[in-house]
């Protein structure tokens, strides 16, 4: 029992951290055009070996989309304001796959959506706009404001 409670608790911590969030391809679409802007970005990691400890940094295209416009999962229109570690899970009509890329690399382009799996590999994905079925945000400790009232 010791041993079980801590991680219960912790468990229970973690799955209340991170939500899910949902707009539809067209109004995803209408704001990254409005909003995108290309800028260079930075990401750093370290890592610590036996032998010492190793630093890497990547430098990425940024849409510098400061927030957008959604549901949560009460259907309730809120602003979430994504950070680095907000992501895009976008499922494909035709294969029913889902595409994760990280929300602050998907840029339009042309007739594709365009991101990284990994800035640090720098790991494109990409999906027809035309095979786009379904778009989701996954926010570890979201942050959001509420949609003002008319």
């Amino acid at each position: 029992m010791k041993r079980i409670l801590p991680i219960l608790v912790v468990a229970l911590f973690f799955n209340g951290c991170t939500s899910y969030f949902s707009l539809s391809p067209d109004e995803f679409l209408q704001q990254a055009s409005e909003y995108q802007k290309k800028s260079e970005a930075m990401v750093s990691f370290s890592t610590f070996t036996p032998a010492g400890g190793f630093f890497f940094s990547s430098r990425y295209d940024a849409n510098n989309i400061r927030k957008i416009l959604c549901r949560n999962d009460k259907g309730e229109l809120v602003y979430l304001i994504p950070d680095q570690n907000t992501q895009l899970e976008i499922t494909s009509k035709s294969t029913k796959d889902i595409v994760k890329m990280y929300f602050d690399t998907v840029f339009l382009e042309g007739t594709k959506l365009v991101g990284l799996r990994s800035r640090l590999l720098k790991m494109p994905r990409e999906i027809e706009l035309s095979d786009i079925e379904k778009i989701e945000i996954y926010a570890e400790f979201p942050s959001t404001e509420k949609v003002p009232t008319k």
